[in-house]
């Protein structure tokens, strides 16, 4: 009786340890899948890279003075009736900036993710509409009393070309380029409070002039010719800009010592160096903000090489 009773016992502990041991197994597989569908579902978002279009927004001028939105992949995080927070990621979906605006107090903070730390801290003017007005084609003519006509045709020839403008707001002004085809030829961006403007080639050139419009530029300019080049300034050897605090960081990333250096645009904002090889076609181009100590390194032949504080 008492063998009986101790085989009945052990039976009972085989059978409740293996219904245990399959329950931990089943549990272990759940934790196992969730965390393989959590991997997934990270790697799609991951991929998923939406650029939103933050030119009306009331920051937008602010943040452009600091850093071109239009190279990186924008994406708003965070809007409610406090803050706004905006992602600015390069092409390989890596942040590099970051903006946060107080909409209570206007106050607007830029970072760089990268280890630069704040570029701009500033206040923004509430009063600026959300959306930008639209407005229909127009001959040159009509924008020719604008403050950014002048430089404007000085880089661009106007006359076979009509503007329209697609923005015009409190911040800044954007002006599309058609050609008769109606195909748009060139973009560009003025910006109000600063008073710089922005040139783009929409045809695979890239930005083909960034610099400050004085104040007295509103009066109407002559026919442009295409030799001529807004501040430009005599070419000069390398030794005349071994002075400036971009040059240590500019010459440790390109060969100074074959190319003649061109100082296009230098006032109190920024600096434009146009870099051109013996036979004078222009190889590099560099852009200095002062106010930031940020630098802009472009290769003119296949892109930005550098971007980020000038040692």
């Amino acid at each position: 009786m008492k063998k009986t009773l101790i085989t009945a016992v052990s039976a009972l502990l085989i059978s409740a340890g293996g219904a245990n041991a399959a329950t931990f197994a089943h549990a272990d597989q759940n934790a196992d899948a969730q965390s393989s569908y959590a991997h997934v579902q990270h790697n799609s978002n991951y991929g998923q890279q939406v650029n939103q279009d933050i030119t009306g927004l009331e920051e937008y001028a602010s943040v452009a003075s600091v850093i071109d939105p239009t190279s990186f992949t924008t994406r708003v995080t965070e809007d409610n009736v406090s803050n706004r927070v905006i992602l600015f990621s390069d092409n390989y979906g890596r942040t590099q900036y970051k903006s946060v605006f107080v909409k209570k107090t206007g106050l607007l903070k830029v970072i760089n993710l990268k280890g630069g730390g704040v570029v701009l801290e500033t206040t923004v003017k509430a009063d600026a509409p959300q959306k930008p007005e639209v407005k229909p084609e127009q001959p040159g003519s009509a924008i020719s009393n604008l403050p950014e006509y002048k430089t404007l045709a000085s880089a661009v020839d106007l006359t076979a070309l009509t503007p329209v403008i697609v923005s015009d707001n409190y911040n800044n002004r954007t002006i599309l380029l058609k050609d008769a085809n109606g195909q748009g030829q060139y973009k560009s961006v003025f910006v109000k409070k600063t008073g710089l403007l922005k040139v783009i080639n929409l045809k695979g050139q890239g930005v083909v002039i960034e610099t400050v419009v004085k104040e007295d530029a509103a009066t109407p300019a002559p026919e442009a010719k295409p030799e001529q080049k807004p501040e430009a300034k005599p070419e000069q050897p390398a030794s005349t800009i071994s002075s400036l605090p971009e040059y240590n960081t500019l010459a440790a990333h390109v060969d100074l010592s074959t190319l003649t250096p061109v100082v296009v645009s230098d006032n109190y904002n920024n600096r434009t160096i146009l870099l051109k090889d013996a036979n004078g076609r222009e190889q590099f181009k560099s852009i200095y903000v002062k106010r930031t100590n940020m630098l802009k390194i472009i290769n003119l032949k296949g892109g930005q090489i550098f971007y980020g504080a000038a040692q």
